[in-house]
């Protein structure tokens, strides 16, 4: 749903919602809520309009049954709306037509994603960058949980400790993304929004990395990534942590954590105008559908539509107080499925390259029966990366042992060891955490 101003916050008053049964759905109806988390479905936008018959089937697939909103589709905000921050609406722009011509002009020409300049190269092996990795995820964690704390007291932040945490996570990256990727697997469902910042910033960077970003545009990419969510600080702990759905008025407080996050970063010395830009528009949409302030696919910059996809994958593949953690893949598909309307489409297609069906820090099962943790991918080769050897078929503990899944290709490894499924952390009662100085000793 729309991010709502007080004169129209009724249109969301249970007397206007409508019950109905997710087949019974019609082109031109406002789905409002529906009867299960948000994020236990595709679809990441709470809130949205059926614009063709194909959206019901989707629906329908997902949902019993759905609520309406009784007086069809919410207006659009007018371009003399005023917002709580003093913001500017955003410029006058041509009619975007049907969702079916938004999603057909991105397809045209524009300016890519990707730096054309050399891509980076690993110079050190994932293992020997763990130990790095692991203080600079430790000393990030507890800055962010600082940074967060500042925010919700309403002290200043202290952006030199912002830049000490990026810093770190820049330098190591460069060197070997695969380490502090690992350390982003590592998360505690009670320390969700300090740990989602703090991820965020690493898998933006690591993104970015993959882009050929320059090490400058990393720094910045991952400052954005590190403060995108800083607007949660405001928003109340019982609407933040709500194990069900949120009411029409807690969706808008919720919501309402772009606009608060950008008065925080306004009124902050030294925080860029990206990362400002960033806070206040990783929500919006290529289909011109997001929030606060329904941008079109043009007005949004590149850096937010990064963070916008890296925000929604780290999100899915969380355990969330209302949500279980999504497997990779499953996270992968999602951002596949709405590519384009959703979320950038290059974006969403290169995050995909970039980090791989099996990110290191996954456990996997393979076909053997044997359970390791991947280790590394392969820029080419992502379905076949090295993976760290615990257990046997039989599920018994074994000394620990590193195979590189890409040998199969050449016959010098037998096909077995090929991945079968991926994990849960604390499967076979192993968790990650458990792991990290393991790798570095082995």
């Amino acid at each position: 749903m729309d991010d709502l101003t007080d004169d129209n916050k009724k249109t969301y008053s249970k007397e206007n919602l409508v019950k109905i049964e997710a087949s019974q759905l019609q082109v031109g109806m406002f789905v409002a809520e529906l009867d299960r988390p948000w994020l236990e479905t595709p679809f990441l936008m709470q809130g949205f309009e059926i614009r063709q018959r194909s959206q019901v089937a989707k629906v329908a697939q997902h949902c019993d049954y759905v609520y309406v909103l009784r007086e069809g589709t919410p207006r659009k905000k007018e371009a003399t709306q005023k917002f709580s921050s003093g913001l500017p609406p955003p410029a006058p722009r041509r009619n975007s037509g049907t969702l079916v011509a938004q999603v057909g002009r991105k397809t045209a020409k524009r300016k890519s994603v990707v730096r054309s300049r050399p891509a980076y190269i690993n110079v050190k092996p994932a293992k020997q960058e763990h130990a790095t990795a692991r203080d600079a995820h430790k000393k990030g964690a507890s800055a962010v949980k600082k940074l967060m704390h500042s925010a919700q007291i309403g002290q200043m932040l202290n952006t030199d400790l912002a830049e000490e945490v990026v810093t770190d996570c820049v330098d190591s990256i460069v060197r070997n993304p695969d380490a502090m990727v690992w350390m982003s697997k590592i998360k505690h469902e009670h320390e969700y929004t300090a740990e989602h910042c703090l991820n965020v910033c690493i898998l933006a960077i690591a993104f970015g990395r993959h882009l050929n970003f320059s090490e400058q545009e990393l720094h910045k990419l991952g400052i954005c990534g590190l403060l995108h969510d800083v607007g949660k600080m405001k928003v109340p702990n019982e609407i933040l942590d709500k194990p069900g759905v949120l009411t029409a008025d807690e969706l808008r407080v919720m919501r309402n954590h772009t606009v608060a996050g950008h008065e925080v970063l306004s009124g902050t010395e030294g925080v860029s105008a990206l990362a400002i830009d960033v806070v206040l528009n990783h929500h919006e949409r290529p289909d011109g559908e997001g929030y606060p302030r329904s941008l079109s696919a043009d007005e949004i910059s590149d850096f937010a539509k990064v963070i916008a996809v890296v925000d929604a994958y780290d999100a899915m593949t969380s355990d969330r107080c209302y949500s279980r953690a999504k497997s990779p893949v499953d996270a992968q598909k999602i951002l596949y499925e709405n590519r384009g309307t959703q979320f950038d489409e290059e974006c969403a297609l290169q995050f995909m390259q970039a980090i791989g069906p099996y990110p290191p820090g996954t456990w996997v099962e393979l076909h053997n029966g044997m359970v390791g943790i991947v280790l590394a991918g392969r820029r080419k080769f992502r379905h076949l990366p090295s993976v760290i050897l615990v257990l046997n078929s039989d599920k018994n503990r074994v000394e620990q042992k590193t195979v590189d899944l890409h040998l199969t290709d050449s016959g010098n490894l037998d096909k077995s060891f090929l991945i079968k499924k991926t994990l849960k952390d604390g499967t076979h009662d192993l968790r990650l955490e458990d792991f990290r100085l393991l790798v570095e000793a082995d």
